[in-house]
């Protein structure tokens, strides 16, 4: 198997994540495979990446934390309250710099926690493709990708949505007496190229990103 559809594979396999392509295919480069890298390999790699993605998340939360407690105990420290009777002054323009940067500060923290619980939710949905013998792991793992969570929806009812979504695309993509599980499709079923289904999945991806219920890719 080539380098490049190793890395594709193991993209796939880890879903959103903050390593770049270049560090991926360093690990390639360091564990070679051999010619047919097995199911045991690529476990093996998405654990790791997980384990380390799951650190720096963990990191960058509590880093964010600490600023947010610091300056929010700095502002009652340094906070004077008004007393009846007392002349209401404009605060200082330092105060409302400070404010803005405890705002900024709590909303980077709470965009930090969402998307980890985002990803946290959609890793686990992802996996249960094995579990349940899902015929075809590039449409289940694109419709898992891209639809859209509400701030507490669970594995479960995310779960739920994929199924009947990916339920639905197999059958636009090879057509009616698709096999959606059981890791392959009944004999006689009309196949779709490789490169068909992917060319639909991006046309997918593009309609949503031109609603704006998709982020654009950068």
């Amino acid at each position: 198997m080539e380098q490049e559809q190793i890395l594709s594979e193991m993209k796939t396999r880890l879903g959103q994540t903050s390593f770049e392509d270049r560090t991926l295919t360093t690990y390639i480069e360091k564990h070679a495979p051999g010619e047919t890298p097995d199911e045991a390999y690529f476990n093996n790699a998405t654990d790791f990446f997980k384990s380390l993605q799951g650190e720096f998340n963990h990191k960058v939360a509590t880093n964010v934390s600490e600023q947010v407690n610091t300056k929010i105990e700095e502002f009652k420290k340094n906070y004077k309250p008004t007393t009846a009777g007392t002349k209401v002054e404009t605060p200082p323009k330092g105060d409302d710099e400070l404010q803005k940067r405890l705002e900024t500060l709590e909303k980077a923290y709470n965009d930090e926690k969402k998307a980890n619980a985002a990803n946290s939710v959609r890793s686990e949905v992802k996996s249960k493709a094995t579990e349940l013998k899902v015929a075809n792991k590039a449409i289940w793992n694109d419709v898992v990708s891209t639809i859209e969570l509400k701030d507490d929806v669970t594995s479960e009812d995310l779960l739920e949505q994929v199924k009947k979504t990916y339920e639905k695309k197999l059958k636009e993509y090879t057509g009616e007496g698709a096999t959606p599980y059981g890791g392959s499709q009944r004999e006689g079923v009309q196949q779709v190229s490789t490169e068909e289904a992917k060319a639909k999945i991006e046309a997918f991806k593009k309609k949503k990103q031109g609603q704006g219920r998709l982020p654009k890719e950068v």
